[in-house]
C-alpha cells in the first residue's frame, strides 16, 4: 500500500461575503498494483479498492500558519501519509 496526499480546489459555496472554503485535503491509500485516482470519486475508489480519507478543508488565502483550518488539515494528512509510507 502507498499513501498520497491530495490537495484539491473547489468552488467556494455561497455568495459574497459568506463564501465557503476553497481547498480541501485528503489522503488516497492505494493498494499495491492499483492505479492512483486522478479524480477523487468515492464510488470509483471503492470499486478499485482504494481508500479515501478526508482530512479537512480551508481557505487558501489564510494558510500562513499551522493553526489555520487548512494548516491543520495538511498536518493531519501528512501524519497519515508518513505513518503509512514508513
Amino acid at each position: 500500500m502507498k499513501a498520497y496526499l491530495e490537495i484539491r480546489s473547489q468552488n467556494a459555496k455561497g455568495t459574497w461575503p459568506r463564501r465557503g472554503p476553497d481547498k480541501y485535503v485528503s489522503v488516497q491509500i492505494v493498494p499495491t498494483g492499483a492505479i492512483r485516482l486522478k479524480q477523487l470519486n468515492q464510488k470509483i475508489a471503492k470499486n478499485r479498492g482504494i481508500i479515501l480519507v478526508y482530512c479537512g478543508e480551508g481557505y487558501y488565502n489564510r494558510r500562513k500558519t499551522n493553526k489555520s483550518m487548512l494548516g491543520k488539515a495538511l498536518q493531519k494528512a501528512e501524519r497519515i501519509v508518513q505513518a503509512l509510507n514508513a
